[in-house]
């Protein structure tokens, strides 16, 4: 054998005994030297064993005939009562078949001993596996917990029986372990939601794909709440067996993400959608069909009289109107697809495609209706009125919807063009009109750039002599070509803030640098009259500056005066107007109001105002002669300007008739062609002399 044991022996010894069936036997042992530390051995029936190398112990009996065949190394175990007995050749032979034996039984018993072992091991093995697998379950079910994610599976070959993890039950407020029938837990959802778990789980099973949706539900407890649902398919030959998947609770996450989208694209101030979500809408629907989507009318309202009710009372003020105005916006146009605030005081109304024209005037009327009320603050109360522009879809120009909006801008600029509080629905003519103001715009910025632009001077006659008495400084746009235009033809320029600014900086500087160079030239021109723009009116220093650039060129108050047109009033009402006006005249500088009676101001403006001079358009003078209304609006005003210690100055006189007239009515001052029309500088120079003058003599 191999190797025996100590802990062997004795079960090794009633197996040598009871198979030889004798008192005695002598085993014979392969590597006997592990036996070399227990000599002897006595079981119970009182048998000895003795165990030892045959070369360095004695062996009993005289058996060393019989050990001379082993070989080297091997060595004897001999069993007996008090002594050894002699044993046969054919018993001799029997043993050593007998040890081989043994031999093989004790391969066979280390090798199960081994394999005890490696299932020993194994075992404890699979303990650790399962307990690092109960504490990883342990581990996700916490974490399942705490991200509210629970794990599903519907067994489709068991009539879709549904199986949760205990965070699904926890999702839908049910008991753990509860029975689920899916069909009661589809009544859960909302019917959107039913349709779009349908939907995906169809195309699921029948693409083998997955999906990801987030579905809406409400518990079984009644408690609102949003899950992310995801599902996988598991087939088997081809055959759909198993869908499985997660749920996650994202109410949470939902809120957020509504309120981010509600601060996204909401209006702060008012509630109304804002300009972002507007365009977005016109974007998607413009998506449809081609770019061609189905939509209706849109709307453009602009407050009236809003900007100077903010800049007078402030923003509070000016927030308040605001948000009485959405109001009653929103409530006047229930049936619109979108009510927006896209600018400062600007809001946008988007019908559906069944608005057709005559609707859409219907609800211009109802939206003036319901801003005419006045608004009320506190103790005060302001009257806001609206401009309206609309725009049309119309199938024969295929219109894009996100062509509207710059088609209802135009309309809009028509409707305050047209006097404001009103409504204007586009039409092609209004595209062109613009087309032309923007090519104006473009043509008199780069003509000022190219020094193409100057000032002609018209001058004004004292009537009663026809002495000379100033110059109306008027802007003319001398082509390349040699033809000079009036700035009549270029007056939408004004109407750009950046341009116009430019301008009036430009006729200004002329102005007083000519009157300064006909001061140093010993002309007595009397006065030079520019007409100031609305941008320049908007500046709060432009009174100090005019006042300070007349001082370094040395010019007296006297020599300079400012026009400006009613309309102003009505925009800038207690503004900046005022105290730029009131800052001029303190100075010496006159003020005239330009165009009286064709505007929209009122007698209250010449006592609120600092007006010296009214010019009566030259509309009531052409006609005068002949219009019984006309002449008693020119009689009266003569008479209102006497009785306000003001000048009063006519303007396109441009025959006899007219002069001798009104210089009978005692209209002192007048300019037209008759005197003259606006003629270059130095022209305009020739009139002058030097020390005292010629009256001017009337044009042929």
């Amino acid at each position: 054998m191999t190797q025996a044991r100590d802990a062997d022996l004795t079960s090794l010894l009633d197996l040598v005994r009871s198979s030889l069936g004798v008192s005695a036997a002598l085993l014979l042992l392969a590597d006997g030297t592990s036996f070399a530390s227990r000599r002897s051995a006595s079981d119970e029936a009182g048998l000895r064993a003795h165990a030892a190398d045959p070369a360095s112990a004695p062996v009993p009996g005289g058996l060393q005939t019989a050990m001379a065949p082993l070989e080297s190394g091997s060595g004897i175990v001999w069993i007996g009562r008090r002594g050894p007995q002699p044993f046969a050749a054919a018993a001799l032979e029997a043993l050593r078949s007998f040890a081989g034996l043994m031999d093989s039984a004790l391969l066979r018993h280390e090798e199960a001993t081994r394999l005890a072992a490696n299932l020993l091991r194994t075992k404890d093995e699979l303990v650790r596996k399962q307990a690092e697998i109960e504490q990883n379950r342990r581990i996700f079910e916490r974490a399942s917990t705490a991200a509210r994610i629970g794990v599903w599976e519907c067994d489709l070959t068991r009539g879709n029986r549904l199986r949760w993890t205990d965070a699904v039950y926890d999702l839908f407020d049910l008991p753990r372990q509860s029975p689920v029938e899916r069909d009661d837990i589809l009544k859960l959802y909302d019917p959107a939601s039913r349709l779009a778990i349908a939907t995906h789980r169809e195309r699921a099973i029948r693409d083998g794909t997955g999906f990801s949706i987030d579905v809406h539900f409400v518990t079984a407890l009644g408690n609102d709440r949003w899950i992310r649902l995801t599902g996988e398919v598991e087939t088997e030959n081809g055959v759909p067996v198993r869908f499985f998947g997660m749920k996650q609770d994202i109410t949470e996450e939902k809120a957020l993400w509504d309120q981010t989208r509600y601060l996204a694209e909401s209006d702060v101030m008012t509630g109304l959608a804002n300009r972002s979500l507007f365009q977005a809408t016109l974007s998607v629907i413009g998506a449809k069909n081609g770019g061609r989507g189905a939509v209706g009318a849109l709307l453009l309202v602009d407050l009236d009289g809003f900007k100077q009710v903010n800049d007078t009372f402030g923003h509070a003020l000016g927030d308040e109107c605001l948000r009485q105005i959405a109001l009653r916006l929103r409530d006047v146009c229930r049936t619109a697809i979108l009510v927006a605030r896209v600018g400062g005081d600007e809001f946008a109304v988007l019908m559906d495609d069944a608005t057709g024209p005559d609707q859409a005037r219907l609800l211009a009327l109802a939206i003036l209706q319901a801003l005419s009320p006045p608004v009320l603050w506190g103790e005060y109360s302001f009257r806001i009125g609206a401009s309206i522009g609309i725009a049309i879809p119309d199938a024969s120009r295929q219109d894009n919807p996100s062509e509207l909006f710059t088609q209802a801008d135009i309309a809009l600029y028509a409707a305050k063009a047209g006097g404001k509080n009103t409504f204007r629905i586009f039409d092609p003519q209004m595209k062109r009109d613009c087309d032309q103001r923007f090519e104006t715009v473009r043509n008199i910025a780069r003509a000022l750039g190219a020094d193409e632009l100057a000032l002609f001077y018209q001058p004004k006659l004292r009537l009663d002599d026809g002495s000379h008495a100033g110059f109306e400084a008027l802007l003319r746009w001398c082509k390349p070509c040699g033809e000079v235009v009036t700035a009549g033809a270029f007056q939408s320029a004004f109407d750009d803030p950046e341009l116009s600014a430019r301008i009036g900086r430009f006729v200004v500087e002329q102005a007083v640098q000519r009157a300064a160079h006909w001061h140093r030239l010993g002309l007595d021109f009397g006065h030079i009259a520019i007409n100031l723009s609305t941008a320049q009116l908007l500046d709060p220093s432009f009174g100090d500056v005019l006042i300070a650039r007349m001082a370094e060129l040395g010019l007296a108050p006297h020599m300079i005066e400012v026009e400006v047109t009613e309309n102003v009033f009505l925009d800038k009402e207690q503004g900046p107007v005022q105290r730029i006006l009131e800052r001029l005249k303190d100075s010496g500088v006159r003020v005239a109001l330009d165009d009286f009676g064709t505007g929209h101001a009122s007698l209250v403006h010449l006592r609120s105002y600092p007006i010296d001079i009214i010019k009566i358009d030259r509309s009531f003078v052409r006609h005068f002669l002949h219009s019984v209304q006309d002449r008693a609006i020119l009689e009266t005003i003569l008479r209102l300007g006497a009785s306000l210690g003001m000048d009063i100055v006519a303007e396109g006189i441009e025959t006899v008739p007219q002069f001798e007239t009104l210089r009978a009515l005692g209209c002192k001052l007048g300019q037209g062609f008759l005197f003259s029309q606006a003629v270059p500088p130095d022209a305009a120079a020739a009139l002058l002399k030097p020390i005292g003058f010629a009256p001017l003599r009337q044009a042929v």
